[in-house]
């Protein structure tokens, strides 16, 4: 009998689990992709570092966390308020899954949670039927939505109508001599955030530069349509050394910068079933990035609060 399943393997469902290693709590993490991490995701081209998330984020206040990880000195300051990691975004993602020994499903959706005898059914899409003691749902709203249906309608009508601002990301490696742009800036609403570095480990040596450039994807907009334009903008036409385009339907949630998404967000989280936690960028209280910079740390605090609660619920129900 699982004690608790986490749905979700992006950053605030892998914090939930890393939480609950740490705690000694039996858990099972299902994720729908064939790999953690969610939008976060790094690989190395051509001695370029890129990044199919933001590369630029603000600083993580958990210092005690980052050395648990083993990720103390691994990031670095290349503007004020920027902070990127070396080894990636990724490296993260990398050093807390690699310390989880839990059991996972992985390229495994739940299609509904329920209630039977006291405990959490979850209902797979390939038919199959888990029990857990507590559940984490750390899927974007309008997954949750469907997956809250019948356990909690009043919550998945909340979720209906989440909105999102769909970004493609394109990275682009260049030669410093072919950037006739030594201060690249956004130039455009439609191109709204950039960030650039030459950072060790990022690029292949000091002649190099790495950009990436954020672009709102519009329905039916062709990916080699917005490269073609960042390339003829930032590289007067040249073509760079390397070139990565990344596009994460749920990248920008929309629906966090309404006057209402607090006061949204506390309604839901009253409304919880015990036992049920629901995390992850689409109910941060603050956005979960600005101008292309992401902000991590409600998304990590939010996954650990809810293993910590879901232990908690556990325990009550064995002294009972």
């Amino acid at each position: 009998m699982r004690d608790v399943v986490v749905i979700g393997g992006g950053l605030s469902g892998l914090a939930a689990c890393y939480e609950l290693e740490k705690r000694g709590i039996p858990y099972t993490l299902i994720e729908v992709k064939d790999r953690l991490g969610g939008s976060i995701h790094s690989r190395v081209d051509k001695g370029f570092v890129t990044d199919g998330c933001a590369f630029a984020f603000a600083p993580i206040e958990d210092a005690a966390l980052l050395r648990s990880l083993g990720l103390q000195g691994a990031s670095f300051d290349f503007a004020p308020g920027h902070t990127g990691f070396r080894a990636g975004s990724g490296a993260l993602v990398d050093a807390m899954s690699s310390r989880l020994t839990g059991g996972k499903l992985l390229r495994m959706a739940v299609s509904s949670i329920g209630r039977w005898k006291g405990r959490y059914t979850l209902c797979l899409e390939n038919g199959m039927v888990l029990d857990a003691g507590a559940v984490i749902v750390a899927a974007p709203a309008r997954y949750a939505q469907r997956m809250l249906y019948n356990l909690a309608p009043e919550i998945s009508s909340r979720l209906r109508d989440y909105q999102y601002d769909s970004i493609i990301r394109v990275s682009l490696g260049y030669h410093k001599d072919d950037l006739p742009n030594a201060r690249p800036r956004p130039f455009s609403a439609i191109f709204p955030f950039v960030s650039a570095t030459d950072a060790d480990g990022r690029v292949p040596d000091g002649d190099h530069m790495l950009l990436q450039v954020g672009a709102r994807s519009q329905a039916g907009i062709d990916p080699d349509q917005v490269l073609a334009a960042v390339v003829d903008h930032y590289g007067g036409g040249r073509d760079p050394v390397m070139w990565r385009v990344g596009h994460w339907a749920e990248a920008d949630p929309l629906s966090c910068y309404d006057d209402c998404h607090c006061e949204n967000m506390a309604a839901i989280q009253a409304s919880l079933p015990a036992g049920l936690g629901l995390i992850g960028s689409d109910y941060c209280l603050e956005p979960p990035q600005r101008a292309g910079i992401a902000r991590l740390d409600e998304r990590l605090r939010q996954g650990q609060d809810a293993a910590r609660n879901a232990i908690v619920y556990l325990r009550g129900k064995q002294r009972r």
